[in-house]
């Protein structure tokens, strides 16, 4: 509060996000992005935006970034954002008014505090070359990528999906 702007002094954690993610934010509402729209992100992407709605830390509005393709001539992307349903990887499945289908993955992940990746493996590190220069410093990863692991010098060394991800966007 006021004292602590006085003195010069950063002032105490108010939540525990800001105890958890020690940053500095333009806002002190954490943006989230969903990487990856099939059936198992489309599904954390529900579950993710149905609760930053309810939560103080978060902003409302939850991008999923979604490899663009045509239904029924169609874009997804419009699909999702104005039936509120993924009617090629979770059909039947109502999704939250706040969870916003985002075709450009660098548009997606614009500004985001908080990156979940949920896409096959296989286009991990394509992703990774495309948003690497548009991730902010201090940005946080959470990976729930199936079977990645990269082996190197003849198995000497392994690395996971979390380690790749952290690697390739400086993010240690």
């Amino acid at each position: 509060p006021k004292v602590y702007r006085t003195i010069g002094r950063k002032a105490p954690p108010m939540s525990l996000t800001q105890m958890a993610v020690p940053r500095v934010r333009i806002s002190d509402a954490l943006k989230v992005t969903i990487l990856g729209s099939g059936n198992w992100g489309t599904a954390i992407a529900r579950i993710v935006a149905t609760n930053v709605a309810k939560l103080p830390d978060f902003q409302k509005t939850v991008n999923m970034w979604v490899h663009e393709e045509e239904i029924d001539g169609r874009k997804l992307t419009d699909i999702i954002n104005t039936d509120h349903e993924n009617v090629k990887y979770l059909k039947g499945c109502a999704l939250p008014d706040n969870l916003v289908a985002v075709p450009d993955a660098v548009e997606a992940v614009k500004g985001a505090h908080v990156l979940i990746f949920v896409l096959p493996h296989q286009f991990l590190h394509r992703l990774l070359d495309t948003i690497s220069n548009s991730v902010a410093p201090g940005t946080m990863a959470v990976s729930l990528i199936k079977g990645h692991l990269v082996v190197t010098d003849g198995g000497k060394h392994l690395k996971t999906g979390t380690q790749v991800i952290a690697e390739r966007l400086r993010l240690s």
